[in-house]
């Protein structure tokens, strides 16, 4: 009887080892089967699946190459090209100079839908107290060509580069001449001088912002000569021959599209507008005075696949330096950084920006 027990136990703890070891070894083939719902070898296979993380077929570990080279780091470039950037919340506007991009400005990309919000609401801003703190006087002058009236004042500058004084006489106000045509017309006249206006409203063009030109068209000139090096078209011959070197174009007297008598502010004349020269309204940093009396604004401008941009931010200029075939010569002022380069940053001429006029005559630095 003790044996008959004894051997029944046996049996029993045999088959619990038995079951122990059956389930201890799955089939490899069901495993693949239960995380996918593809046969196995398809482009779902266990092999795929291990370099989710691949670009165009390349295997995990070349992918984590890829993925940190993203990181661009100054990359090179062909000087002359610019470019758009958004990074850690600011918009940089970059120029590649010597095969290296360098950032011209930037502004913050929550600010950057400014614009778009006195579009939504129909507001003008308050112009009233534009002209406020100079001390000196404000003349007149009416255009003869649409009786638009601009003040000007006479603006007495000084520069550390040259370590001298001058004299001229410069308009306040950005210059508003031309037909208004909507932001992205593809087709222009080269018969009509054509502007844009801030949000295609025409009431900031008539109320101090002036108009927004391409820089062929603030030159007067075919709007060929936003593409191409002036000097290669006979269509912007007669700019070129004016300007064969980069000292005559810094020192260039071109009429451009302002009055008989006046010419496009250039570098040389801006180069002596140091001191107090911004408004004391609309900028939404590091507002001035306006000692100086050019009431500067930041007026913004209209950029290609972006639309009208940097209102109440940046104030931008057109001058009549071209830099190559696709870009030219701009001064700018950043609310920003607080930023004022009077020497000029290159810009892509289908870029629209406003210009400034000076008058030909009383003007020491043309008459030295």
């Amino acid at each position: 009887m003790k044996f008959f027990i004894a051997s029944l136990f046996l049996l029993a703890l045999l088959v619990a080892c038995g079951d122990e070891s059956s389930s201890s070894a799955p089939d490899p083939i069901g495993e693949i089967s239960s995380s996918s719902n593809e046969e196995p070898g398809s482009s779902s296979s266990v092999a795929e699946k291990n370099s989710s993380s691949s670009v165009s077929g390349k295997n995990s570990s070349s992918s984590v190459v890829e993925s940190s080279s993203s990181i661009e780091i100054n990359p090179l470039c062909v000087d002359g090209d610019t470019s758009i950037k958004d990074s850690y919340g600011q918009r940089r506007y970059r120029t590649c100079r010597n095969g290296r991009w360098e950032t011209d400005s930037s502004a913050r990309l929550d600010s950057l839908d400014s614009l778009a919000a006195i579009e939504k609401n129909k507001e003008h801003p308050n112009m009233d107290s534009l002209f406020a703190g100079y001390k000196g006087e404000y003349f007149e002058f009416e255009d003869p060509r649409d009786g638009h009236k601009y003040k000007y004042i006479e603006f007495h500058g000084y520069t550390d580069d040259i370590g001298s004084h001058a004299t001229f006489y410069v308009m306040a106000e950005n210059l508003n001449y031309g037909k208004m045509v909507p932001s992205g017309t593809a087709k222009f006249d080269d018969n009509v001088t054509e502007k844009l206006c801030y949000v295609d409203d025409e009431w900031f063009c008539d109320n101090h912002f002036g108009g927004l030109y391409s820089w062929a068209e603030a030159m007067n000139l075919p709007k060929v000569c936003d593409s191409v090096e002036v000097s290669s078209n006979d269509a912007c011959k007669v700019y070129a021959d004016s300007a064969r070197s980069s000292e005559k174009m810094r020192t260039i007297v071109w009429q451009g599209i302002c009055p008989d008598g006046w010419h496009i502010m250039n570098q040389r004349e801006w180069l002596y507008t140091r001191g107090d020269i911004r408004s004391q309204i609309l900028w939404e940093k590091y507002a001035g005075r306006n000692a100086g009396g050019l009431a500067i604004i930041p007026t913004g401008d209209w950029v290609k696949g972006i639309g009208f941009s940097r209102v109440r931010e940046l104030f931008v200029q057109w001058m009549p330096n071209e830099s190559n075939e696709e870009n030219a010569k701009r001064i700018f002022i950043s609310s920003i950084s607080n930023t004022f380069d009077n020497k000029g940053t290159s810009g892509g001429k289908n870029m629209f920006q406003p210009v400034r006029c000076v008058m030909d005559a009383h003007n020491t630095l043309t008459e030295d």
